[in-house]
Protein backbone atom coordinates (compact mmCIF):
# COMPACT_ATOMS: atom_id res chain seq x y z
CA UNK A 1 0.00 0.00 0.00
CA UNK A 2 1.49 3.61 -0.34
CA UNK A 3 1.71 5.68 2.00
CA UNK A 4 2.39 10.02 2.38
CA UNK A 5 3.76 11.42 5.37
CA UNK A 6 2.84 14.98 5.95
CA UNK A 7 3.29 17.54 9.16
CA UNK A 8 -0.14 18.80 10.65
CA UNK A 9 1.52 21.95 11.85
CA UNK A 10 4.61 24.65 10.96
CA UNK A 11 6.90 21.98 9.99
CA UNK A 12 9.72 20.21 12.39
CA UNK A 13 7.31 17.22 13.41
CA UNK A 14 9.39 14.80 13.76
CA UNK A 15 8.71 13.30 10.12
CA UNK A 16 11.90 12.33 9.52
CA UNK A 17 12.40 8.90 11.51
CA UNK A 18 8.76 8.53 10.66
CA UNK A 19 9.30 8.22 7.64
CA UNK A 20 12.46 6.13 8.09
CA UNK A 21 10.63 3.32 10.38
CA UNK A 22 7.68 3.28 7.87
CA UNK A 23 10.61 3.06 4.74
CA UNK A 24 11.08 -0.26 5.78
CA UNK A 25 7.75 -1.53 4.56
CA UNK A 26 7.64 0.38 1.06
CA UNK A 27 10.24 0.16 -2.09
CA UNK A 28 10.24 3.52 -3.12
CA UNK A 29 10.49 6.71 -1.11
CA UNK A 30 9.92 10.05 -3.57
CA UNK A 31 10.06 13.29 -2.45
CA UNK A 32 7.54 16.21 -4.15
CA UNK A 33 7.81 19.11 -2.91
CA UNK A 34 9.54 21.91 -1.15
CA UNK A 35 13.45 22.00 -1.37
CA UNK A 36 17.07 22.19 0.86
CA UNK A 37 15.04 24.62 2.98
CA UNK A 38 13.48 21.29 4.97
CA UNK A 39 15.56 18.95 6.57
CA UNK A 40 14.98 15.75 7.86
CA UNK A 41 17.20 14.85 10.98
CA UNK A 42 17.21 11.12 10.86
CA UNK A 43 19.62 8.22 12.25
CA UNK A 44 21.58 5.91 10.12
CA UNK A 45 23.30 3.09 11.70
CA UNK A 46 23.44 5.40 15.09
CA UNK A 47 25.03 8.20 13.15
CA UNK A 48 22.92 11.21 12.93
CA UNK A 49 22.01 12.85 8.92
CA UNK A 50 19.92 15.82 8.32
CA UNK A 51 18.51 15.17 4.94
CA UNK A 52 17.78 18.29 2.57
CA UNK A 53 17.20 17.31 -0.59
CA UNK A 54 17.94 13.45 -0.74
CA UNK A 55 14.64 11.29 0.22
CA UNK A 56 14.87 9.46 3.68
CA UNK A 57 15.66 5.88 3.40
CA UNK A 58 17.60 2.64 4.45
CA UNK A 59 19.57 0.47 2.38
CA UNK A 60 16.52 -1.32 0.60
CA UNK A 61 15.02 1.56 -0.82
CA UNK A 62 15.06 3.43 -4.26
CA UNK A 63 15.00 7.10 -4.04
CA UNK A 64 13.38 9.36 -6.59
CA UNK A 65 13.75 13.49 -6.13
CA UNK A 66 10.35 14.25 -7.99
CA UNK A 67 9.68 17.22 -10.25
CA UNK A 68 8.11 19.30 -7.67
CA UNK A 69 11.15 19.62 -5.60
CA UNK A 70 13.53 22.48 -6.30
CA UNK A 71 17.70 21.24 -6.19
CA UNK A 72 20.62 23.04 -5.60
CA UNK A 73 23.36 21.02 -6.48
CA UNK A 74 26.18 21.72 -3.83
CA UNK A 75 23.96 20.64 -1.31
CA UNK A 76 22.52 17.74 -2.68
CA UNK A 77 26.41 16.20 -3.50
CA UNK A 78 27.61 17.07 0.20
CA UNK A 79 24.49 15.12 1.51
CA UNK A 80 25.42 12.07 -1.07
CA UNK A 81 29.15 12.04 -0.13
CA UNK A 82 27.75 11.97 3.67
CA UNK A 83 24.88 9.25 3.52
CA UNK A 84 27.68 7.21 0.86
CA UNK A 85 29.66 6.82 3.98
CA UNK A 86 26.85 4.75 5.77
CA UNK A 87 25.68 3.27 2.41
CA UNK A 88 28.56 3.03 -0.53
CA UNK A 89 25.67 2.68 -3.42
CA UNK A 90 23.03 5.12 -1.91
CA UNK A 91 24.26 7.04 -5.48
CA UNK A 92 22.55 3.83 -7.72
CA UNK A 93 19.61 3.90 -6.20
CA UNK A 94 18.67 7.47 -6.58
CA UNK A 95 17.00 9.46 -9.23
CA UNK A 96 16.39 12.85 -9.90
CA UNK A 97 13.42 14.15 -12.53
CA UNK A 98 14.91 16.49 -15.25
CA UNK A 99 12.10 18.97 -14.54
CA UNK A 100 13.47 19.78 -11.08
CA UNK A 101 14.14 23.63 -11.03
CA UNK A 102 17.06 24.78 -10.15
CA UNK A 103 18.09 26.83 -7.68
CA UNK A 104 20.90 29.38 -8.50
CA UNK A 105 23.42 31.94 -6.80
CA UNK A 106 20.73 34.47 -8.38
CA UNK A 107 17.93 33.29 -6.23
CA UNK A 108 19.86 33.18 -2.86
CA UNK A 109 20.87 36.72 -3.72
CA UNK A 110 17.55 37.49 -3.88
CA UNK A 111 15.90 35.74 -1.10
CA UNK A 112 18.14 38.21 1.21
CA UNK A 113 17.24 41.23 -1.12
CA UNK A 114 13.46 40.98 -1.07
CA UNK A 115 13.80 39.84 3.22
CA UNK A 116 15.78 42.83 3.60
CA UNK A 117 13.48 45.46 1.68
CA UNK A 118 10.36 43.68 3.36
CA UNK A 119 11.85 45.02 6.80
CA UNK A 120 9.25 44.49 9.73
CA UNK A 121 7.15 42.41 7.28
CA UNK A 122 9.74 39.33 6.54
CA UNK A 123 8.50 36.58 6.83
CA UNK A 124 12.06 34.97 8.12
CA UNK A 125 12.80 32.26 5.07
CA UNK A 126 15.96 29.93 5.53
CA UNK A 127 17.26 32.02 2.59
CA UNK A 128 17.85 29.05 0.42
CA UNK A 129 15.98 30.86 -2.75
CA UNK A 130 12.98 28.91 -2.48
CA UNK A 131 10.54 31.90 -3.14
CA UNK A 132 12.57 33.24 -5.44
CA UNK A 133 12.92 30.51 -7.46
CA UNK A 134 9.14 29.84 -8.02
CA UNK A 135 8.99 33.53 -8.71
CA UNK A 136 11.35 33.05 -11.53
CA UNK A 137 9.75 29.88 -12.72
CA UNK A 138 6.07 31.89 -12.90
CA UNK A 139 8.28 34.76 -15.04
CA UNK A 140 9.66 31.54 -17.61
CA UNK A 141 13.00 32.36 -16.59
CA UNK A 142 14.14 29.90 -13.83
CA UNK A 143 16.56 27.04 -14.77
CA UNK A 144 15.34 23.61 -15.31
CA UNK A 145 17.61 20.16 -14.96
CA UNK A 146 17.31 19.44 -18.41
CA UNK A 147 18.34 22.77 -19.36
CA UNK A 148 22.36 21.87 -18.05
CA UNK A 149 22.44 19.05 -20.79
CA UNK A 150 22.83 21.51 -23.13
CA UNK A 151 26.09 24.11 -22.45
CA UNK A 152 24.91 26.17 -24.96
CA UNK A 153 21.11 26.59 -23.88
CA UNK A 154 22.08 26.23 -20.44
CA UNK A 155 24.19 29.77 -20.64
CA UNK A 156 22.06 31.55 -22.84
CA UNK A 157 19.21 30.87 -20.04
CA UNK A 158 21.52 31.83 -16.85
CA UNK A 159 22.99 35.09 -18.76
CA UNK A 160 18.49 36.09 -19.06
CA UNK A 161 18.37 34.90 -15.48
CA UNK A 162 21.21 37.22 -14.42
CA UNK A 163 19.69 40.28 -16.74
CA UNK A 164 16.04 39.83 -15.33
CA UNK A 165 17.24 39.70 -12.21
CA UNK A 166 20.41 42.13 -11.73
CA UNK A 167 22.40 40.08 -10.58
CA UNK A 168 25.85 40.74 -11.96
CA UNK A 169 27.98 37.34 -10.80
CA UNK A 170 29.12 34.58 -12.99
CA UNK A 171 28.14 31.54 -11.41
CA UNK A 172 27.75 28.94 -14.61
CA UNK A 173 31.00 27.59 -14.67
CA UNK A 174 30.55 25.90 -10.88
CA UNK A 175 27.04 24.88 -11.41
CA UNK A 176 28.00 22.68 -14.26
CA UNK A 177 30.84 21.01 -12.11
CA UNK A 178 28.69 20.57 -9.52
CA UNK A 179 25.95 19.57 -11.72
CA UNK A 180 27.83 17.15 -13.93
CA UNK A 181 28.59 15.18 -10.13
CA UNK A 182 24.77 13.47 -10.32
CA UNK A 183 24.67 14.09 -13.94
CA UNK A 184 24.48 10.00 -14.82
CA UNK A 185 21.21 9.87 -11.80
CA UNK A 186 19.09 12.30 -13.95
CA UNK A 187 16.42 10.31 -15.23
CA UNK A 188 12.16 9.98 -14.32
CA UNK A 189 12.28 5.83 -13.74
CA UNK A 190 9.19 3.64 -14.33
CA UNK A 191 8.06 3.12 -10.55
CA UNK A 192 6.53 -0.06 -9.55
CA UNK A 193 5.75 -1.45 -5.93
CA UNK A 194 4.81 0.08 -2.48
CA UNK A 195 5.71 4.09 -2.56
CA UNK A 196 6.25 6.38 -0.14
CA UNK A 197 5.46 10.28 -0.52
CA UNK A 198 7.65 12.01 1.33
CA UNK A 199 6.73 15.20 2.70
CA UNK A 200 8.78 18.51 3.59
CA UNK A 201 7.51 21.42 6.42
CA UNK A 202 3.75 21.85 7.74
CA UNK A 203 0.28 21.74 6.01
CA UNK A 204 -0.09 25.67 7.87
CA UNK A 205 3.16 26.17 6.05
CA UNK A 206 1.07 25.99 2.48
CA UNK A 207 1.37 28.51 0.11
CA UNK A 208 -2.74 28.01 -0.13
CA UNK A 209 -3.78 26.59 2.73
CA UNK A 210 -1.68 27.78 5.17
CA UNK A 211 -0.89 31.08 7.23
CA UNK A 212 -0.29 33.46 4.35
CA UNK A 213 2.06 35.02 4.02
CA UNK A 214 3.75 33.62 6.60
CA UNK A 215 4.22 30.35 4.38
CA UNK A 216 6.71 28.58 2.41
CA UNK A 217 6.27 28.87 -1.47
CA UNK A 218 6.07 24.92 -2.57
CA UNK A 219 2.78 23.15 -1.58
CA UNK A 220 2.39 20.89 1.17
CA UNK A 221 -0.84 18.83 1.31
CA UNK A 222 -0.63 15.48 -0.30
CA UNK A 223 -2.98 16.50 -2.79
CA UNK A 224 -0.20 17.78 -4.23
CA UNK A 225 1.83 14.57 -4.23
CA UNK A 226 0.50 13.38 -7.57
CA UNK A 227 1.42 16.90 -9.42
CA UNK A 228 4.69 17.38 -8.08
CA UNK A 229 6.22 13.55 -8.22
CA UNK A 230 4.61 12.73 -11.52
CA UNK A 231 3.10 9.81 -10.20
CA UNK A 232 -0.45 8.75 -10.48
CA UNK A 233 -0.99 6.85 -7.65
CA UNK A 234 -3.69 6.14 -4.36
CA UNK A 235 -2.02 6.64 -0.27
CA UNK A 236 -3.23 6.33 2.55
CA UNK A 237 -2.03 9.68 4.66
CA UNK A 238 -0.05 9.72 7.56
CA UNK A 239 0.17 13.30 9.52
CA UNK A 240 2.29 13.97 12.47
CA UNK A 241 2.11 15.80 15.08
CA UNK A 242 3.74 17.25 17.99
CA UNK A 243 2.68 16.95 21.08
CA UNK A 244 3.46 20.50 21.57
CA UNK A 245 3.44 23.38 18.71
CA UNK A 246 6.78 24.97 17.44
CA UNK A 247 7.19 27.14 14.19
CA UNK A 248 10.50 28.88 12.90
CA UNK A 249 9.93 32.39 11.38
CA UNK A 250 7.85 35.21 11.40
CA UNK A 251 3.96 34.85 11.87
CA UNK A 252 0.87 34.01 13.64
CA UNK A 253 1.20 31.72 17.10
CA UNK A 254 -1.58 31.93 19.09
CA UNK A 255 -0.68 29.27 21.86
CA UNK A 256 3.12 30.52 22.07
CA UNK A 257 4.71 30.50 25.20
CA UNK A 258 7.29 33.88 25.92
CA UNK A 259 8.81 32.92 29.39
CA UNK A 260 10.24 29.94 31.04
CA UNK A 261 8.45 27.05 30.35
CA UNK A 262 8.42 27.82 26.43
CA UNK A 263 12.60 28.03 27.39
CA UNK A 264 12.37 24.64 28.81
CA UNK A 265 10.07 23.15 26.05
CA UNK A 266 12.92 24.31 23.58
CA UNK A 267 15.63 23.02 25.62
CA UNK A 268 14.02 19.30 26.29
CA UNK A 269 12.51 19.03 22.85
CA UNK A 270 16.35 20.59 21.57
CA UNK A 271 14.70 22.60 19.34
CA UNK A 272 16.97 24.38 16.87
CA UNK A 273 16.05 24.14 13.57
CA UNK A 274 17.96 21.74 11.18
CA UNK A 275 18.72 23.47 8.15
CA UNK A 276 19.51 27.38 9.88
CA UNK A 277 20.49 26.35 13.07
CA UNK A 278 17.40 29.20 14.77
CA UNK A 279 15.72 28.45 18.05
CA UNK A 280 11.89 27.68 17.24
CA UNK A 281 9.15 29.75 19.23
CA UNK A 282 7.39 27.47 21.02
CA UNK A 283 3.70 26.79 22.50
CA UNK A 284 0.89 24.31 23.84
CA UNK A 285 -0.52 22.04 21.56
CA UNK A 286 -3.50 23.80 19.57
CA UNK A 287 -6.33 21.72 18.60
CA UNK A 288 -8.11 24.00 16.47
CA UNK A 289 -5.20 24.31 14.45
CA UNK A 290 -4.69 20.15 14.41
CA UNK A 291 -8.03 19.58 13.34
CA UNK A 292 -7.93 22.01 10.33
CA UNK A 293 -4.86 20.51 8.95
CA UNK A 294 -5.92 16.94 9.82
CA UNK A 295 -9.22 17.70 7.76
CA UNK A 296 -7.52 19.96 5.05
CA UNK A 297 -4.88 16.68 4.43
CA UNK A 298 -7.39 14.26 4.80
CA UNK A 299 -5.50 12.59 7.15
CA UNK A 300 -5.90 8.77 7.83
CA UNK A 301 -3.80 8.12 10.70
CA UNK A 302 -2.02 10.05 13.32
CA UNK A 303 1.22 9.88 14.37
CA UNK A 304 2.30 11.79 17.37
CA UNK A 305 5.52 12.99 18.46
CA UNK A 306 8.18 13.89 20.80
CA UNK A 307 5.65 13.19 23.48
CA UNK A 308 8.11 12.52 25.96
CA UNK A 309 9.90 15.92 25.90
CA UNK A 310 6.59 16.87 28.52
CA UNK A 311 7.62 14.67 30.47
CA UNK A 312 8.06 16.52 34.12
CA UNK A 313 6.44 19.45 33.86
CA UNK A 314 3.48 19.70 36.87
CA UNK A 315 0.97 20.96 34.33
CA UNK A 316 0.20 20.40 30.23
CA UNK A 317 -1.88 23.29 28.51
CA UNK A 318 -4.28 22.40 25.61
CA UNK A 319 -5.91 25.15 23.60
CA UNK A 320 -9.67 23.99 22.71
CA UNK A 321 -10.91 27.10 21.21
CA UNK A 322 -9.75 31.22 20.14
CA UNK A 323 -12.17 34.13 21.10
CA UNK A 324 -13.27 33.83 17.43
CA UNK A 325 -13.86 31.05 15.04
CA UNK A 326 -11.09 29.41 13.44
CA UNK A 327 -9.88 31.05 10.31
CA UNK A 328 -6.27 29.98 8.66
CA UNK A 329 -5.53 33.13 7.10
CA UNK A 330 -6.77 35.62 10.30
CA UNK A 331 -4.95 33.89 13.23
CA UNK A 332 -3.11 37.47 14.49
CA UNK A 333 -4.16 38.68 17.82
CA UNK A 334 -6.63 36.18 18.82
CA UNK A 335 -6.81 35.23 22.35
CA UNK A 336 -6.30 31.49 22.70
CA UNK A 337 -9.05 29.36 25.24
CA UNK A 338 -6.01 27.02 27.61
CA UNK A 339 -7.25 24.55 29.16
CA UNK A 340 -4.88 23.44 31.86
CA UNK A 341 -4.22 19.28 32.93
CA UNK A 342 -1.93 17.70 35.21
CA UNK A 343 0.97 16.91 34.38
CA UNK A 344 2.85 13.14 33.72
CA UNK A 345 6.02 12.03 34.77
CA UNK A 346 6.03 9.30 32.11
CA UNK A 347 4.50 7.76 29.13
CA UNK A 348 3.25 5.29 31.35
CA UNK A 349 1.27 7.64 33.53
CA UNK A 350 -2.42 8.16 32.97
CA UNK A 351 -2.03 11.77 33.21
CA UNK A 352 -0.43 10.85 29.60
CA UNK A 353 -3.11 9.11 28.83
CA UNK A 354 -5.68 11.70 29.89
CA UNK A 355 -3.77 13.78 27.82
CA UNK A 356 -4.59 11.61 24.51
CA UNK A 357 -8.06 11.15 25.35
CA UNK A 358 -8.53 14.82 25.24
CA UNK A 359 -6.62 15.60 21.68
CA UNK A 360 -8.48 12.56 20.74
CA UNK A 361 -12.17 13.59 21.74
CA UNK A 362 -11.47 17.47 20.05
CA UNK A 363 -10.63 15.81 17.19
CA UNK A 364 -12.66 13.09 16.51
CA UNK A 365 -9.90 10.48 15.31
CA UNK A 366 -7.95 8.08 16.81
CA UNK A 367 -4.08 8.85 17.60
CA UNK A 368 -2.63 5.90 15.59
CA UNK A 369 1.39 6.33 16.37
CA UNK A 370 2.99 7.88 19.32
CA UNK A 371 7.13 8.50 19.39
CA UNK A 372 8.58 8.86 22.56
CA UNK A 373 12.57 9.60 21.15
CA UNK A 374 14.68 10.85 18.24
CA UNK A 375 15.18 6.88 16.75
CA UNK A 376 12.80 5.22 14.84
CA UNK A 377 12.46 2.16 17.32
CA UNK A 378 11.40 4.58 19.68
CA UNK A 379 7.62 4.79 17.75
CA UNK A 380 5.08 2.39 19.28
CA UNK A 381 1.38 1.51 18.18
CA UNK A 382 -1.06 2.03 19.93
Amino acid sequence: MNSAIVGLQWGDEGKGKVVQKFSRSHEWIVRFSGGPNAGHTVYHNGKKVVHHLVPTGTDKNKLFIGRGTLVNFDILNDEIAKLSEIYPDIKERLFISEWCRVITPVERWQDAEIEKLKGAKSVGTTGMGIGPTISNDANRIALHVFDLFDERIFREKAKLLKKFCGYQKDFEDDLLKSFNKVRERVEDPKISGDILFEGTQGIMLDPMYGTYPYVTSTPTIPSYLSYGSGIKAGYEVFGVFKAYVTRVGAGPFPTELNDDTGDAIRKSGGEFGSTTGRPRRCGWIDLPQLKYAIEISNTDHLVMTKADVLNGFDKIGVCVGYDRPFCVHDLEDVNAEIEYIKGWKNLESSEFGDFVSLIEKYIQKRIDYISFGPSEEEIKVR
